[in-house]
């Protein structure tokens, strides 16, 4: 059985990946790695640093030798520093957010991108430029930053948590082509939620289905 390993920098995104890699590639033995202190050192410092670009790549050399041919990162404020792993490893190295960002791209001109962290909201902004300017098309990018929505989800109250974040999708619908939700966290505002008339995009199931067809890719 091929095995690949999904990275969390928080556990709240955990039983979330969970769920959608058994659902989505069960034929794939799963190595779900966490280090649940790391988002917060990343939002502390600003981004990813040189320290923790290197225990970034400590764990991608740790899911190769485990026998891992792909490696992915559920978090989107570090997916540039995993890319940057592609040098270290003979694995598939990818980012949850890529599909997102495409699909995005393909469907839309003025594109709404919601955050709760400071430290996702400009990688996703960089990203989404850098997407954009390979498929030679012209955006608007309206961020919108709701770092309480975090704070709330830190502490365990995930209903101020969807609240805020809620507000955010509702503003953001009334003048966008189409919405990201720039973490994997936000995707759960739209649990139950009717669809609506703009395309809202989350990066957890796309991502994932997306890392399916890279790792079967590999046989």
């Amino acid at each position: 059985m091929t095995k690949a390993a999904i990275f969390h920098t928080s556990a709240a995104t955990l039983n979330l990946f969970q769920t959608l890699s058994a659902r989505i590639m069960p034929e794939v033995e799963i190595m779900h790695i966490v280090e649940d202190s790391m988002i917060r050192d990343v939002m502390k410092n600003g981004g990813p640093t040189p320290a923790i670009n290197a225990r970034i790549a400590g764990y991608v050399q740790a899911a190769e030798r485990a026998g891992c041919s792909a490696f992915m990162t559920a978090c989107s404020s570090i997916g540039a520093s995993v890319e940057q792993c592609r040098l270290l490893t003979s694995m598939l190295v990818t980012r949850i957010d890529e599909a997102m960002v495409e699909s995005a791209i393909a469907q839309g001109q003025r594109i709404a991108i919601l955050a709760t962290v400071e430290t996702t909201l400009k990688p996703t902004l960089e990203f989404v430029k850098r997407k954009a300017l390979e498929a030679g098309k012209e955006i608007e990018i309206m961020p919108t930053l709701m770092s309480e929505a975090f704070a709330a989800l830190l502490a365990g109250d995930h209903a101020t948590h969807d609240r805020i974040v809620s507000a955010g999708l509702s503003e953001a619908l009334s003048k966008a082509d189409v919405v990201i939700l720039a973490q994997a966290s936000m995707a759960r505002v739209m649990d139950g939620m009717e669809k609506p008339a703009v395309p809202v995009l989350t990066s957890p199931e796309s991502g994932v289905m997306r890392f399916k067809e890279r790792v079967a890719a590999l046989s």
